[in-house]
């Protein structure tokens, strides 16, 4: 019986396809240059453990998995284009950038999920302060050495000064813990945080009332992912704040950093206000700039190019 598998010649040239395909996308930027401090960086396999405290829908959880199997994959299981480990290339390129600079160092990141624990009574309050913190990380590591603790607080569960604050995320070190924590932000701030699915509370030029359907069909999932995708770049790029940021400007208590700066843009053409000019998926009208894993669909954020000095998008 013939393989219905691509040969060999066949592979090698869809990776050159893809390889063009990613590099080809990018818009305009305002920031200054972000440079690299000389700090280690994140590389290699890198693994996550995941706390979701409170209660989640099941749609919540299976986009944020999805997108993290999305990451690392290639050839024919990338047939949609762009595809979300397109994006996840800009993020390896600041390893690569840095390797000169500091050698022994993968330029290729592989992200996996190694535990998932579920508070489902949210069982130390429905407010996360910084003092709850350590308990949390422990249930979500379980003592697991070399992993990155990553909190999910449900929708009726605020998270530290994040609506407080320009961030709508935390993520930092407890000693030698890494760590991020997101909220879903459609009942907290979805003003601030659920942006572009609702409508922004700053006053911006152009169009004031524009606002886009989620791709998942969940508000809540897919304004969590483009935070969570923001604060993962952010954790490989910088993850003791000694790597790659802009210490020229702060947006918040931190510096601009990979995601940071180039806040509020998802495709070419992005402006305040405009989120730029993504697809529509045609059945359910929900807005995309990337292909995953098992036919998903994802809106994540513009990265801050090295290159070029600007934001680049897949689209």
């Amino acid at each position: 019986m013939e393989s219905s598998l691509p040969n060999t010649k066949t592979l090698l040239a869809l990776s050159l396809i893809i390889t063009t395909l990613c590099i080809t996308s990018f818009t305009t930027a305002t920031a200054t240059d972000i440079t690299y401090h000389g700090g280690p960086l994140l590389s290699g396999n890198v693994s996550l453990t995941v706390l979701w405290y409170g209660q989640f829908q099941p749609i919540e959880k299976r986009v944020i998995r999805n997108f993290v199997k999305s990451l690392s994959l290639e050839g024919v299981q990338m047939y949609f284009q762009p595809h979300v480990s397109c994006w996840w290339r800009q993020v390896e390129s600041y390893i690569a950038a840095a390797d000169g600079k500091k050698s022994g160092q993968s330029a290729r990141v592989n992200m996996r999920i190694v535990r998932e624990v579920d508070d489902e009574n949210a069982s130390v309050g429905k407010a996360l302060v910084s003092d709850l913190l350590p308990g949390l990380l422990k249930k979500a590591t379980a003592g697991l050495p070399n992993t990155i603790a990553v909190i999910f607080a449900a929708k009726d569960v605020s998270v530290l000064d994040t609506c407080k604050t320009s961030t709508c995320y935390d993520r930092g070190v407890i000693g030698k813990q890494l760590y991020i924590v997101v909220g879903n932000p459609e009942e907290q701030c979805p003003g601030l945080c659920a942006v572009p699915y609702h409508k922004s509370d700053v006053t911006i030029v152009r169009p004031a009332a524009l606002t886009l359907e989620p791709a998942s069909g969940d508000i809540g999932a897919d304004a969590m992912l483009v935070q969570f995708a923001s604060a993962l770049t952010e954790t490989v790029t910088n993850p003791f704040n000694t790597g790659y940021f802009f210490s020229g400007l702060k947006l918040g208590k931190t510096f601009l950093q990979a995601a940071s700066a180039c806040e509020g843009a998802f495709a070419s053409g992005a402006m305040p206000g405009y989120p730029g000019n993504v697809r529509v998926d045609p059945d359910s009208g929900g807005a995309f700039n990337a292909h995953g894993f098992n036919n998903s669909k994802f809106l994540l954020p513009a990265l801050w190019d090295l290159k070029t000095s600007s934001c680049w998008t897949t689209l």
